[in-house]
């Protein structure tokens, strides 16, 4: 798919078709597991962090932010973040 649709010839963890049409949120991502395990390995991370973390990268592009130079992929890394918290935020049980 990278090599089809972005004609990138590496592999990828997420590819992301943004739909996003008047702030409404529309997309389909495609995410390769096997380089998510990868970069959970590279990045000592568990896998279901970094898939947290490809998803939320996903969600921001469509949101609009960018990641194309230094400054973009500190920001991305900042949100990414601040997104993967929202996930291990402790549920209360319900009585």
């Amino acid at each position: 798919m990278n090599q089809e649709f972005l004609n990138h010839d590496t592999h990828t963890d997420i590819i992301t078709f943004d739909y996003t049409l008047n702030k409404r949120l529309s997309a389909e991502f495609f995410i390769s597991m096997w380089a998510v395990r990868q970069s959970a390995q590279d990045e000592g991370q568990s896998a279901e962090n970094e898939t947290l973390r490809v998803i939320s990268h996903g969600v921001l592009h469509c949101m609009g932010q960018n990641d194309k130079d230094k400054e973009g992929k500190e920001q991305m890394r900042k949100s990414e973040t601040r997104f993967i918290k929202m996930f291990h935020v402790k549920q209360k049980s319900h009585v």
